[in-house]
């Protein structure tokens, strides 16, 4: 199942990759108040990821794969302080920092949200999983360039880290798992939730570069 989910996004993946803030990442030359305002962001969207986790974690039909999303949960939870505690908050002072989602981020945890609430586990789990995904290959990209002094080296070593792959490969052994009983509906919009899923990653990073807000 999760080679038909990958080559459904085969369009979306080079806009990812090829994304100013994924270039620039990559390079070192984003701007700070740029990266600062993409993990305000992405602290923001841990919140709840973390309970789209949990409430999909519920209705896994094995135990160890509802204990395997209730521990993902905790670890996006924790990631979310981290990010506050070593990095936030040692910008505070120069960078302002908002507790509201902008746009692009209001617009993907309500969809992780309503799928772990209402549809199919099958599809929120798809729905979950580029998260996982795409940050390892883009992750992989930005490390195989390797750029000496980049001030982003440690967000591009964690998400192409061996202990994050593991982390990827254990969700979709997961949806495949849930694919071997899936009818061919299902499937369908396992498919769906997936690539809409990898649009909001796209947008998530064009949101962050713009810096978007909502109008007032």
């Amino acid at each position: 199942m999760f080679n038909e989910l990958k080559n459904s996004v085969a369009d979306v993946m080079p806009k990812i990759y090829l994304h100013p803030f994924n270039q620039e990442l990559a390079l070192g030359t984003l701007t700070i108040e740029t990266f600062i305002f993409y993990l305000n962001q992405d602290a923001l969207y841990l919140t709840d990821f973390s309970k789209a986790l949990a409430l999909t974690a519920t209705r896994l039909p094995h135990d160890r794969q509802s204990e395997l999303f209730i521990q993902f949960a905790m670890n996006a939870l924790k990631a979310e302080r981290d990010l506050h505690n070593n990095i936030l908050k040692k910008y505070a002072s120069t960078t302002p920092t908002t507790h509201k989602q902008s746009p692009f981020c209001f617009m993907y945890t309500n969809y992780l949200l309503r799928m772990a609430s209402t549809a199919p586990v099958e599809e929120a789990v798809a729905s979950l999983l580029p998260c996982f995904w795409v940050y390892q290959q883009v992750g992989q990209r930005a490390y195989n360039k390797k750029i000496p002094n980049n001030p982003y080296q440690a967000w591009i070593d964690l998400y192409a880290s061996d202990e994050f792959n593991h982390s990827v490969d254990l969700v979709i052994a997961t949806i495949n798992e849930l694919a071997e009983h899936a009818s061919i509906h299902c499937k369908q919009n396992m498919l769906s939730a997936f690539r809409l899923a990898t649009l909001c990653e796209w947008q998530f990073w064009q949101g962050a570069y713009s810096q978007q807000t909502w109008p007032t």
